[in-house]
């Protein structure tokens, strides 16, 4: 239990981390791709708020892009089965819980599963 923990909170770490490095430019097809991927990784959406206080001179075009890129990537995401998801002991930050009610238990239910596995 102890080694999940540890586990869990470098995910959250890392996610945290990873999430910070923002694309320099506001080349609105930069900020797409950056989306995208973040949402493909599970990290939670940026609200236009956040990306101003990360990046103060990011402009509407590259928000709406970067917006545009992260539905992409969270449908993906969003696609894959939580059980699997949850075996496979990665940390779920809850993106799909407005697409598919069901996703966080299914991941859930695995993931303990997996836990009780180690």
């Amino acid at each position: 239990m102890k080694h999940l923990l540890l586990s869990l909170t470098f995910f959250v770490l890392a996610g945290c981390a990873s999430q910070n490095d923002l694309p320099k430019t506001n080349d609105a097809s930069v900020w797409e791709t950056y989306g995208k991927d973040q949402a493909a990784q599970g990290h939670i959406e940026l609200t236009k708020e956040q990306l101003i206080e990360q990046k103060s001179d990011i402009n509407n075009e590259a928000v709406q892009a970067y917006h545009q890129g992260y539905m992409v990537g969270q449908n993906q995401y969003c696609s894959q089965n939580p059980s699997a998801l949850g075996r496979s002991g990665e940390y779920y930050r809850g993106i799909c819980d407005d697409i598919d009610p069901y996703f966080r238990k299914r991941y859930l239910d695995s993931s303990s599963d997996h836990a009780r596995g180690m």
